[in-house]
């Protein structure tokens, strides 16, 4: 049995779209700072300020918990459809739906088949080519970053990093103000502010890092260290907020006077245990503190004169 000649002219271009259209089925690339992986317990935000005028805090402390908590590091759910499987059934969805509106189909039962078979194959032919997702986000990679971003510490590195910051600008070390929480109902905490009037403090200052992981780079498959950074600086006399900032630098979080984020595949990153996510996450900390520890709005008074 021959096709008619309107069914010829239907099945030429049916199977350009078939070729065109269902040929490719990896996912689009994501934008410069999507997240693809997150750690911390804050919520990310964008870049922000909070100042109360006022006289600046002649004597300042530096909030620390006496019990750091572990640092909460996750990747997104992953997609748990085998990829050959998710392109076979992208593309059978997309060969029943040309059946629906090609009429052709409904009364040549082999071109209907030819449809479908052509639909499943095609999208399965396009994540064989093309999706590599699964290899470069490989299972130990990721499980190397999270231990890499565990190592590191972040709180305890921004706060030794804002701590030397701040000693060039004062001139005087930041006396530690040790912070007691409440572990458990039966477990009173402390109040820091009560340590710091004791010890003649009139400020103290918190330093945090709400989120840091990867974000994706300008190229597919590509990502750089972002890290969102916040310093809070409490009247000790009252409990008042005076100063509360928090920054955001990384992929698509620009930041003036900081140069672009540098991006890398995740097999880079993962390298010798960490080491380049380690080195990479430590410079944005750092490059974030230069920022901090010298903005004038903070409250803190200037070193005395003669003390460099």
């Amino acid at each position: 049995m021959f096709l008619g000649w309107s069914a010829q002219r239907l099945i030429a271009p049916l199977l350009a779209a078939l070729l065109l259209g269902c040929g490719d089925t990896r996912p689009e690339r994501q934008p410069e700072g999507a997240v693809a992986f997150r750690s911390g317990a804050g919520q990310e935000s964008a870049s922000r300020i909070f100042v109360v005028p006022g006289l600046p805090f002649q004597r300042s402390g530096m909030l620390v918990p006496a019990h750091q908590p572990a640092w909460q590091a996750a990747w997104p759910e992953e997609d748990r459809e085998p990829p050959l499987l998710r392109g076979a059934s992208g593309g059978m969805t997309t060969g029943l739906g040309l059946l629906l509106i090609i009429p052709v189909a409904a009364t040549f039962w082999p071109a209907a088949v030819g449809i479908v078979v052509g639909s499943t194959a095609a999208g399965m032919l396009g994540v064989t080519l093309g999706d590599t997702t699964e290899i470069r986000m490989a299972a130990p990679d990721r499980a190397v970053i999270v231990e890499a971003t565990k190592r590191l510490q972040p709180d305890r590195l921004f706060r030794e990093a804002m701590g030397q910051g701040l000693r060039r600008r004062t001139g005087q070390p930041l006396p530690v103000v040790t912070w007691r929480t409440a572990e458990n109902p039966d477990t009173a905490g402390t109040d820091p502010l009560v340590e710091a009037r004791a010890r003649g403090l009139d400020g103290v200052l918190e330093f945090s890092i709400d989120a840091l992981g990867l974000a994706a780079g300008e190229e597919r498959d590509t990502y750089g260290v972002f890290v969102q950074a916040r310093v809070r600086a409490l009247d000790a006399r009252d409990g008042r907020l005076r100063y509360e900032r928090v920054l955001s630098y990384g992929p698509g979080r620009a930041v003036a006077g900081l140069p672009r984020s540098d991006f890398h595949t995740v097999e880079l990153l993962a390298a010798d245990q960490g080491r380049v996510f380690r080195q990479v996450a430590s410079d944005g900390i750092r490059r974030l503190t230069r920022i901090l520890a010298e903005d004038p709005q903070l409250p803190l008074a200037p070193s005395p004169p003669g003390v460099p």
